[in-house]
């Protein structure tokens, strides 16, 4: 059996959708444990019709005051029956084989604890991007000691809606860190920090969960994930590692500020980002960037003048 885990909150607009997404699975033995963690828009209502007409075992559990992701993503944990666990967020979805191969796998390697597969972020229906692109398919080629080192120093690129994992492994990791927010991070640091020591993992380059992207994303607020990526930087990456863990956090971060149409907030990241980790390729792409956005911001304050 796998028992497929759920915190779910605030999700009334995506969360059948995602339920649904389970239903429909190809493999047969799935069992969903939801836990709503206090949500206020109609998901608690959702979920109780939702489960009255589930084509398999579906518990529903709620939290009476909200815990956050972490503690909420653990008691679903502590309350599935099945020995492997899949992960799936109130507003994403799953593709219809999405345990197919991976089961096949566990069920060859008995040292086997993860397997991460692949799938893509969508918005309004529509595929964006690849979860793991050519860069990410290329780190979990490496060795478990280089991925841990990878995940001390840079934001975590593995999508847990793509793994399957065996109960017990995620177990002896400790789970979900309760006194941190940054979740899926951390708990792949975690596994890793497992995985050097005893355990095999593996990667299926296929698609199997599907990312939603819509403004409520909690990762669009750069401010908040600043805060949040220094934090587990002072919890878990190595002294001698910090330097480079906070200059490559600044410097994503303002790449992601730029993106989103931030320029200041772009440009505050990656110069803190030099302050860290000088590195002169990153410098001179820092100067184009600043250059390139405060001619942006001139031409925008050019227009609304002659308007």
């Amino acid at each position: 059996m796998i028992s497929i885990v759920m915190a779910a909150y605030q999700h009334a607009e995506y969360i059948e959708e995602s339920v649904k997404s389970i239903w429909s699975q190809s493999y047969p033995n799935v069992e969903l444990v939801v836990v709503d963690d206090a949500s206020t828009d109609g998901t608690p209502a959702i979920l109780k019709e939702l489960r009255k007409h589930s084509p398999i075992p579906m518990r529903v559990f709620y939290n009476k005051e909200n815990q956050g992701p972490n503690r909420t993503q653990n008691r679903a944990v502590g309350l599935a029956y099945a020995g492997l666990i899949g992960f799936l967020a109130s507003d994403d979805k799953f593709a219809p084989n999405r345990f197919e191969s991976q089961t096949k796998l566990f069920s060859k390697e008995p040292d086997l604890m993860i397997v991460y597969g692949n799938g893509w972020s969508f918005r309004n229906g529509n595929p964006v991007a690849r979860l793991h692109g050519d860069e990410v398919k290329e780190l979990l080629s490496q060795n478990a000691n280089e991925i841990l080192r990878y995940l001390y120093t840079h934001s975590s690129p593995f999508y847990l809606q793509t793994a399957l994992v065996k109960k017990d492994f995620l177990l002896a990791c400790g789970g979900y860190d309760e006194h941190v927010l940054a979740d899926d991070w951390v708990l792949n640091i975690r596994f890793f920090q497992h995985l050097v020591r005893s355990g095999n993992f593996a990667y299926l380059d296929e698609d199997l969960a599907y990312y939603r992207l819509h403004d409520s994303n909690l990762h669009k607020n750069i401010s908040r994930q600043v805060a949040l990526k220094k934090e587990v930087v002072e919890k878990y990456t190595p002294d001698h590692l910090k330097r480079e863990a906070l200059g490559n956090i600044y410097w994503k971060q303002g790449q992601s500020a730029f993106s989103n149409s931030f320029p200041l907030t772009g440009i505050k990241c990656l110069l803190l980002s030099q302050v860290y980790q000088l590195q002169p390729r990153r410098f001179w792409t820092l100067l184009y960037s600043s250059i390139r956005a405060c001619l942006m911001m001139s031409k925008k304050q050019i227009r609304n003048h002659s308007k």
